[in-house]
C-alpha cells in the first residue's frame, strides 16, 4: 500500500531537531569517541534518554559506536555540524533548516484554528529562533544562487547597464550580498539591526567588504542609486498593498536603468506554490504565494518596464525581473 505521508521521515526530522537542541550533536563534535555517560555529563541528560537517542542516531547513520564510545559519522559532520565562522557553507548543511523546519511544523498544528478564524493565534514572541530562521536563507542550495546571480547580471547587461551597485533588500546573513561582492558588485545588505550580528559572523572577512544597514525596508531604504534591488522571499511576507508599496520604495532607490529582481513562489509555476501558501497562512497575517499577473502590476505601477518571469532551473521557485525606465533627454523618468 502506497502511504500518503512518510511517517518515518517525520520522526528522523523530530529526532535530528532533539539531538541539536538538546546538545548531543555538539557532544560528539570532537575528533575523540564519547561514552554514553559523557554525553549525558556534557548535556545534563539522563543516562538511559541519552543512550536511546545515541542509538537513534546510529540508524540513522548520522553517528557511529567505535572503540571508546560515540562519534558523529562524516555524514553527520556535513549536514549537521556548522563551519568556523567565515568559511563556506557545505552544500549539504541542514542544521538550521532543520531546526526552522520543526518550528515550522509546529505553526501548521494551529492550522485547524486559522481555518476558523482566518489568522494564526497569539504566539510565544520568545519561541521564535531568530538564529536558525536567518541561517536558513543561507543553507539553500549554491548552484541555484549562483543560477540567480548569473541571471540578474545577464538581464542588466541585455539592457546595457552593468551591475556596479547593489542592495541585498531584507537579505538575512549576506549568503546573496556575498555572491555578488564575489563577482566584483559592491554590495549593500539591509536587515532588521538584531540580524546583523548573525550576518558579521557568518560572512566573515567579508563582512568588512559588504557594507551592513540595519533597518526596516517597509519603512525606507538606504540612499541609492543602486544598479541591482534583489529581494529574495520578500513578497510572500506581505499582502497587495505593502508588495506595492515596496516596489515603488525600491523603484525609487534604483538607478535610470536599474534592475529589480524578485526571487519567490509564482502561483502556478511553481509546483510548491500551494503548500507554500498554507505555510504563509499559518506564519504571516497577510501573506501568500502570489501569481505573475500580481507580480507585473506592481512593477508596472511603480515605473518598471521590460518586465521578465524566469522559471529557475535548480530550484522551484521563479525570478521576477523589471528594469526601471531610463531617463530620456528633455524627459524626466
Amino acid at each position: 500500500m502506497t502511504s500518503l505521508v512518510d511517517h518515518h521521515q517525520v520522526e528522523k526530522l523530530l529526532v535530528l531537531v532533539a539531538a541539536i537542541r538538546s546538545g548531543l550533536v555538539d557532544a560528539l563534535a570532537g575528533d575523540s569517541p564519547r561514552s554514553a555517560e559523557e554525553v549525558a555529563a556534557d548535556v545534563e541528560g539522563d543516562l538511559r534518554a541519552c543512550r536511546v537517542m545515541l542509538e537513534a542516531l546510529m540508524s540513522l547513520d548520522v553517528a557511529e559506536k567505535v572503540p571508546g564510545g560515540y562519534r558523529l559519522t562524516a555524514l553527520g559532520r556535513t549536514h549537521l555540524l556548522e563551519p568556523p565562522p567565515g568559511a563556506p557553507l557545505p552544500a549539504e548543511l541542514e542544521r538550521a533548516s532543520l531546526l526552522h523546519q520543526e518550528r515550522k511544523f509546529r505553526g501548521w498544528l494551529d492550522l485547524p484554528y486559522i481555518i476558523r478564524h482566518g489568522r494564526p493565534p497569539e504566539r510565544d514572541p520568545g519561541e521564535r529562533d531568530l538564529r536558525s530562521f536567518v541561517r536558513t536563507m543561507a543553507e539553500g542550495d549554491p548552484p541555484a544562487m549562483d543560477e540567480v546571480v548569473e541571471s540578474c547580471l545577464a538581464y542588466a547587461a541585455l539592457g546595457g547597464g552593468a551591475v556596479r551597485r547593489m542592495i541585498d533588500v531584507g537579505g538575512a546573513v549576506g549568503h546573496m550580498a556575498r555572491r555578488f561582492a564575489e563577482r566584483g558588485v559592491e554590495a549593500t545588505l539591509l536587515d532588521r539591526p538584531e540580524v546583523l550580528p548573525e550576518a558579521r559572523i557568518y560572512l566573515g572577512d567579508w563582512a568588512q567588504r559588504i557594507r551592513l544597514v540595519g533597518g526596516d525596508f517597509r519603512e525606507s531604504l538606504p540612499p541609492g542609486p543602486f544598479d541591482l534591488a534583489y529581494l529574495g522571499n520578500i513578497y510572500h511576507i506581505y499582502g497587495p498593498a505593502r508588495n506595492a508599496a515596496l516596489t515603488a520604495r525600491v523603484h525609487d532607490a534604483l538607478a535610470p536603468g536599474g534592475v529589480i529582481a524578485i526571487r519567490d513562489y509564482v502561483w502556478e509555476r511553481s509546483p510548491r506554490a500551494p503548500l507554500f501558501a498554507v505555510n504563509m497562512l499559518q506564519a504571516t497575517e497577510e501573506g501568500g504565494v502570489w501569481r505573475e499577473a500580481d507580480y507585473r502590476g506592481w512593477l508596472e505601477s511603480a515605473g518598471f518596464a521590460d518586465i521578465e518571469v524566469l522559471d529557475l532551473a535548480k530550484s522551484p521557485n521563479q525570478l521576477v525581473l523589471g528594469r526601471k525606465k531610463p531617463v530620456l533627454a528633455g524627459k524626466g523618468t
